[in-house]
């Protein structure tokens, strides 16, 4: 941005010496190229490489747009306020215009579309005119303002599947944010006439509507103007052509894409044999051989990026089914032996075996599954690499996989009858019981139980009742 002549308004220039300060320091926008290196044979590993990484490619191009669309924005403004001056029934004269030349850029995504991200220029003007006044006054009484504008052109962008084009402006959108005007004449008849006229048409809403929609007509030129300026930075960002793009990220500092190797399928011709044995005195397989299958998967490309750091989820790689399991005929009660084809020869093929062997038990009101399930026998029972065949030989045991209560409504029960305090319920004592209970004639005696230890004495922990308000004529017969 041009330094404005600050010698008639310090503080209108102050404010424009600090913003164009401020948008000289921003930081610059680059570009980089991220491709992910994956080999089937080592499926979990999946290095990143940096291929690209240019830190100011972006921003050195869009200012070359911004350099040839500020003129154009400036006569739009310049318009806009010579219609509203003429509203009011001034003419403006003598009028310069001054952007940014070198304005705040950003880029970020836009929203959760993965396809859009929102760039942004924040823009700031200052614009210096001379208006008539009513009335026979003289030209060199005519009142000499600025006008102080902050907006921002913000630059649709859409991350396209074209290789040679990834980035396209599609719109261009300019928002004025505030005008702020300033007297340039010193008698108080001009600054009063800057305040009570001028002020209100250039701080109102009209002026606002005006220069939007005058710098927005000419969207369409303006996004052409910001496409050939990315010629360079789509040619950077095109990647290797034995990639395709999987991601594209917009940060404060870059655009970020990340190449990845195309989806592979995988070879067939693998083959696994093998037998499953268990011991019969432990385990009982109902279904005989038929209690058992293995199944096999292999990954054919790498898990997606969840950002350029490199950080992935394993289990979001692409994986595939492969195999067909096979039992074959065997008269052991205690081994069933089988073969699985079609696996991915060379690769590493996950298997998942399975068993549908389990048994209920009871122990006390306690009641628990026990599963069985097969294991490797000399391996981990996961993983083979067939190549183009190999033997695999697994084991059935058993695994507690849960417990839980047989009965709810007797164990509830139990708990109500046997809470477990030793006080509320002592042991079972040995009670001695007098044939008649003693009367007096003032309160009627408690029947006294006798323990048979001197720990259930103290485990009764018997109180005597309250004194009777009978007197003996009223005590029941039942009880004399």
């Amino acid at each position: 941005m041009k330094t404005p002549n600050c010698s008639r308004r310090l503080l209108a220039c102050a404010g424009l010496l600090l913003l164009a300060a401020i948008h000289t320091a921003h930081a610059a926008v680059g570009a980089r190229v991220l491709v992910q290196e994956w080999s089937p044979l080592t499926p979990k590993q999946q290095p990143l490489r940096v291929l690209v990484n240019d830190p100011k490619i972006i921003s050195t191009q869009v200012q070359k747009a911004w350099t040839l669309a500020r003129p154009r924005i400036c006569g739009e403004v310049v318009d806009a306020m010579v219609k509203t001056a003429a509203s009011k029934g001034q003419q403006l004269r003598d009028v310069k215009c001054l952007l940014d030349e070198a304005p705040a850029f950003s880029i970020a995504a836009a929203g959760p579309k993965a396809n859009a991200l929102a760039a942004r220029l924040a823009v700031g003007g200052y614009v210096e005119a001379t208006t008539t006044v009513p009335g026979p006054t003289g030209a060199s009484l005519d009142p000499r303002f600025s006008l102080a504008l902050t907006g921002t052109l913000n630059l649709g962008v859409t991350v396209q599947a074209r290789p040679d084009q990834t980035l396209r402006v599609d719109k261009v959108n300019f928002r004025l944010a505030n005008a702020n005007i300033d007297s340039h004449n010193a008698s108080a008849d001009t600054i009063k006439f800057i305040a009570e006229e001028l002020l209100n048409a250039f701080k109102g809403p009209n002026f606002k509507k005006l220069a939007q929609d005058r710098i927005n007509s000419q969207s369409i030129d303006l996004a052409n103007q910001f496409n050939t300026a990315l010629v360079p930075v789509n040619a950077l960002l095109k990647g290797p052509s034995t990639a395709v793009r999987v991601a594209v990220w917009g940060r404060p500092d870059a655009v970020i894409v990340a190449f990845g190797p195309r989806e592979l399928t995988p070879p067939t011709g693998g083959t696994i044999f093998g037998a499953l044995r268990w011991d019969k005195a432990q385990v009982v397989a109902p279904g005989g051989c038929a209690s058992f299958t293995i199944a096999a998967t292999v990954q054919t490309g790498p898990a997606p990026l969840r950002d350029p750091s490199g950080y992935f989820e394993p289990g979001d790689a692409p994986v595939r089914k492969v195999g067909n399991f096979q039992l074959e005929p065997n008269p052991s009660d205690s081994e069933c032996r089988y073969r699985m084809t079609g696996l991915a020869a060379g690769w590493p093929n996950a298997l998942v075996a399975r068993s549908s062997i389990g048994a209920k038990k009871t122990t006390g009101n306690s009641l628990y599954r026990v599963n069985y399930a097969l294991a490797g026998d000399g391996w981990d029972g996961n993983t083979v690499v067939p190549q183009p065949s190999a033997e695999r030989n697994y084991l059935v045991r058993g695994a507690f996989s849960s417990t839980a209560t047989a009965n709810a409504a007797v164990a509830t029960k139990k708990a109500l009858l046997s809470p477990g305090g030793p006080v509320i319920n002592p042991p079972t004592a040995k009670l001695t019981t007098p044939a008649k209970p003693l009367v007096t004639g003032k309160a009627l005696a408690s029947p006294i139980a006798k323990a048979t230890s001197k720990a259930d004495a103290v485990s009764l922990n018997l109180q005597p009742l309250p004194p009777s308000t009978l007197t003996p004529a009223q005590v029941p017969s039942a009880l004399k």
